[in-house]
């Protein structure tokens, strides 16, 4: 699956945008793709562990932070959400960059789909190619105190998902 990708400037440090993105239960105040955090955190060996309502779903879903460098990156993965057709399992990146007098946040999300999901692919892509854009004007908003935040939507185009 493609990544999608966009990025916005908050009028914030780095410092304080990565500590209320590193807290899931702010997902729900900003975010279209978690209805509510039910419970969390939860230690794991792999990191905190959230469970969260997804949009649609009416069984709750782990949610777990799967990678944390403070102020730079921050990853989340959705557990398999089970539909009719297969499973869907996003992954949720976060970069942090500081930038004149604010940050500016790169969010990607990773769609992961297997069976009769995969035909669903490029629906799927294109719904997150229009909320994220959406989303992030959303969390600048919610994180900026007056009305002079930037939001950019990249290059409008998928990048290519990391090596490694």
């Amino acid at each position: 699956m493609p990544r999608v990708s966009s990025h916005v400037h908050v009028s914030r440090p780095a410092e304080e945008i990565f500590f209320f993105l590193r807290d899931p239960r702010n997902l729900a105040v900003w975010s279209s793709s978690i209805d509510q955090v039910l419970d969390g955190p939860v230690a794991t060996e792999l990191g905190d562990e959230y469970l969260c309502k997804f949009p649609g779903r009416r069984r709750a879903h782990r949610l777990t932070c799967t990678a944390s460098t403070p102020v730079e990156y921050l990853a989340f993965r959705g557990a398999r959400m089970w539909t009719p057709l297969g499973r869907h399992s996003p992954e949720l990146e976060f970069r942090l960059r500081p930038s004149g007098e604010g940050t500016v946040v790169q969010a990607s999300v990773k769609p992961h789909l297997d069976g009769g999901m995969i035909v669903l692919a490029p629906f799927v892509t294109m719904a997150w190619r229009r909320d994220l854009p959406v989303e992030l004007r959303c969390l600048a908003d919610l994180l900026t105190d007056d009305e002079q935040s930037d939001a950019g939507t990249g290059d409008g185009q998928d990048t290519a998902p990391a090596q490694g």
